[in-house]
Formats: structure tokens, C-alpha cells, sequence
């Protein structure tokens, strides 16, 4: 396993290519503890007393870590070997960093490339351009390839690794608009996401109850995901809805990438208001099952209670058609801002009040 010392200057050279594709130098996560530099050592860095969790999912064991260079070289109780720095990790956790596979850190990357509110939290690389938005589209004004010099530029502090989110893509060819993509809108799509794999994105997301991305049928969606098979890339979703139809959207979202042969990330499952909490064991069985049926897919769940999203997801989608223009003018028209009202305050209601 490959290490590089973690501080809050540390900087990874690895490609993020290199990573997604081969494996990346991982950074060590330890947090909070004092560092004591010598003179005369054997290794750069070793880190003392510490519980280590090796990422197996083995239980924690008490050993010293030491580092040279970006390699762990030793591991064991103990250590009479002495390091260029030394931290006192008793106490402490220390682990490989932390990969988050859905983030949203990079929206403020350019202004804190440090992103430190990441790092703190033992994290070393981030996968964003999730929920079907990215910063770039794959498109030749909003290149993948150009985006990530702008990133390596600004020599962040974790690991940088991004999908194409093909809400984003839909933005830029259709627009605001529910309506379907014409035939050549689709194909323009399909060489944007192409384009975006071909310069290292990582896979490609959705976000369905977000606008432009919940206007996209299951036919688009198919199309913009096959370019993920040949490359063993995944299709990670936010789905179409998280509640009351969440059966019918699990269902969805195994149709569409059993369509285009391409793995699935189900982004953050949840089982949406009291009344569909039954329907976890549910969900569990069409994903066993649909990997029992040669579908490789996968989710992922997070542990706090309350989600964070903006402000629109809350008003109904055929509310949002158009844009934000179009939206205010619903809000201000007598014929349907009363419908807009009601169907928003019962989401609300369904989410807990």
C-alpha cells in the first residue's frame, strides 16, 4: 500500500487518471496529533501508537506506522526504527485516507483549493460531478481535459477525481426544456460524454429529480451510458424519486444500466417519509436481485437523518419545466401557483414538516 504523509500542505502528484484507472498513491489519514521532528532517522515519518484500521474491515490494532518517501515501509508494535518526524497517534485512529465517492467538494475548489473541511475529515480523494452535474460537459468549450489542468493548477489538497453529469450535458444540447432530445441533440450527447470518459472522467451520474436531468427519458439515459461499458465505468444515480415510487425508480435504474451494459451506483438509498419505511427490505431484494441476474450494482447510504439539497427540489418537477423564468411565472399565476402550493407543502409534510 502506498502512503504519502498528510498535512495540510501535502500535495499528491498522482494522476487522477492514474488512480481511477490503476489504483492511486493513497495519502494516511491521522488527525490532530503532535508532531516531533529529528535529526538522525530512519524513515521520514513515523507515526506511534495509533489504532490502525487497514481498510479490510479487520478490527483496529495498536502498531506504529512508518513511512519513507510514499511508501509505507514498516508496520508493527512498536517500531525501535526512528523517523525525520514522528507523531504520537495514541489514542488515534490512523487508516489509508478516505475515498468519498459522492461529493460535492469541489464547488468551492477554485476560491480553497486546500479544501481543508475534506481533509480534516480523513478524506484524500474525492469523486465529484455527482447527481448528474459536473463542472465541465465534455463539450469543446467546457472540456473534462481543461477543467482538470484548471484543477491541477491549483495543486488541491485531496485527490480530484470526476464523472460527467449528464444533467449538465442536457443542459448544454436541450436546455431547460421537458421535452426529448431530437435525434441529433442525442447524438451530439452522446460524443459530449464520450469526449468527457476519453479525458478521464470517471463515470457519469444522474440527478432525475433534479431539472434539466428528470426531464431525460430512460431511452436518453441508455444512450449516454453505453460509452461506460467498454471502460467498466459506473452509472451512479441519484434517482427519480426516493418515496413514494422509490420501488418503480430502483426498477428504473437497473433497466437503464442493464440497457447499456454498465455498472450502477445507486446514490445515497433511502426510504423517503414514514410511510415508505417499509420498503427498504424491498429495495434490498430488486438490488439482489438484479445482481443475482448478472447486473453489477451497488449502493450507497448515509448515516445522518437529514438530507441536503437546494431549495427547488422541494416544488414539483413540471413546476421547474422551462426554467427559472418559467418557474416564477407559475409561482405568480393564479391557475397554478395554488397547485405548485399544494403539491410542495405535502413534500414538505412527506419529509417530516
Amino acid at each position: 500500500m502506498r502512503l504519502c504523509r498528510l498535512t495540510s500542505e501535502a500535495r499528491l502528484k498522482t494522476n487522477r487518471r492514474g488512480f481511477v484507472s490503476g489504483g492511486a498513491t493513497a495519502l494516511l489519514a491521522v488527525t490532530h496529533a503532535p508532531a516531533i521532528l529529528l535529526n538522525r532517522a530512519d524513515h521520514d515519518l513515523v507515526i506511534r501508537g495509533g489504532t490502525v484500521f487497514d481498510g479490510t474491515g479487520s478490527e483496529g490494532v495498536e502498531l506504529d506506522v512508518a513511512v519513507s518517501g510514499a511508501l509505507v515501509t514498516r508496520i508493527a508494535p512498536k517500531l525501535s526504527t526512528r523517523g525525520r518526524e514522528e507523531i504520537d497517534a495514541k489514542g488515534l485512529a490512523v487508516a489509508p485516507g478516505f475515498i468519498d465517492i459522492h461529493s460535492h467538494g469541489d464547488s468551492g475548489i477554485d476560491e480553497d483549493p486546500r479544501v481543508e473541511s475534506v481533509v480534516r475529515q480523513g478524506i484524500t480523494t474525492m469523486i465529484v460531478g455527482a447527481d448528474g452535474a459536473s463542472r465541465a460537459s465534455g463539450s469543446s468549450s467546457r472540456s473534462f481535459s481543461a477543467r482538470f489542468n484548471t484543477i491541477d493548477q491549483l495543486r488541491p489538497g485531496p485527490n480530484v477525481a470526476s464523472m460527467v453529469g449528464l444533467g449538465t450535458v442536457r443542459g448544454e444540447v436541450v436546455g431547460a426544456d421537458d421535452r426529448p432530445a431530437t435525434a441529433s441533440e442525442l447524438a451530439r450527447m452522446v460524443a459530449m460524454v464520450e469526449s468527457a470518459l476519453g479525458d478521464g472522467a470517471c463515470g457519469a451520474s444522474s440527478g432525475l429529480e433534479y431539472t434539466p436531468g428528470a426531464f431525460s427519458t430512460r431511452e436518453e439515459l441508455i444512450a449516454l451510458c453505453r460509452p461506460l461499458q467498454r471502460r467498466a465505468l459506473p452509472y451512479a444515480t441519484h434517482m427519480r424519486n426516493e418515496d413514494d415510487r422509490l420501488l418503480e425508480a430502483i426498477d428504473e435504474s437497473i433497466a437503464v444500466a442493464r440497457g447499456a451494459g454498465s455498472r450502477l451506483q445507486i446514490s445515497h438509498l433511502k426510504t423517503q417519509g414514514p410511510r415508505n419505511w417499509d420498503k427498504l427490505d424491498k429495495a434490498f431484494l430488486l438490488i439482489e436481485a438484479a445482481r443475482s441476474a448478472g447486473t453489477n450494482v451497488m449502493f450507497d447510504r448515509y448515516p445522518y437523518l437529514a438530507y441536503s439539497t437546494g431549495l427547488t427540489n422541494l416544488f414539483p418537477v413540471w413546476s421547474r419545466d422551462g426554467g427559472t423564468k418559467a418557474f416564477l411565472a407559475r409561482l405568480s399565476d393564479p391557475a397554478t401557483s395554488s397547485r405548485v402550493k399544494q403539491e410542495t407543502l405535502a413534500k414538505v409534510e412527506l419529509i417530516g414538516g
